[in-house]
């Protein structure tokens, strides 16, 4: 590989997005307390809430499959609401 081609690779890799927070002195000064009580920065506080959210986001919109159970004859199935909710799993 040509050194500058190494040398491209290296900055792409290390790149990332700055981006500028207008926080209410009143929020910012209880992350900086919240910051040095766990030995790390404001910085890391918020990425961490980001990828909590993002996590999240991303866990919500997974597709869930509907419950099934057998039926004695396949397309019939008599349910009355007392046994459907027995079937469906609720938080």
């Amino acid at each position: 590989m040509p050194p500058a081609f190494s040398l491209l690779l290296l900055l792409w890799k290390n790149m990332h997005v700055k981006i500028w927070l207008d926080i209410p002195d009143k929020f910012h000064s209880k992350l900086k307390k919240k910051a040095r009580r766990e030995g790390t920065t404001v910085k890391a506080l918020i990425l961490r809430s980001v990828q909590a959210m993002l996590k999240d986001k991303a866990k919500s919109q997974q597709r869930r499959r509907p419950p099934t159970t057998e039926a004695e004859k396949p397309g019939s199935l008599y349910l009355d609401n007392a046994e459907i909710f027995e079937l469906i799993d609720l938080p």
